[in-house]
């Protein structure tokens, strides 16, 4: 999924939530590549039951599950940007009335 934010509320987020979720989508787009390499080396896997394709979808399936760690990870820390972002944002409008 790819984090868009419209332009009325962009100049609202914070530097660190923009980076954040550039860098998710630049992993999520990652993960969408692998998904292809993983379907492909399981595929050849499975026709040929080679050593040299065993390892190959293996090596696939660690930088996969590499790749959506660190997803997981950066949308752990994007929820918690966010949270605060919105603690912020209420605050601001709790003074402003």
């Amino acid at each position: 999924m790819l984090i868009k934010f419209g332009n009325d509320a962009t100049p609202d987020i914070s530097p660190d939530v923009q980076e954040l979720a550039n860098l998710i989508n630049d992993q999520s787009s990652e993960q969408k590549k692998l998904i292809i390499q993983f379907k492909s080396s399981m595929n050849r896997f499975a026709s040929e039951r080679s050593l040299e394709s065993c390892l190959e979808a293996l090596n696939v399936c660690m930088q996969l599950t590499n790749t959506r760690r660190c997803l997981l990870e950066s949308y752990q820390r994007y929820s918690r940007l966010l949270e605060d972002e919105i603690t912020r944002i209420s605050k601001d409008t709790k003074r402003g009335k």
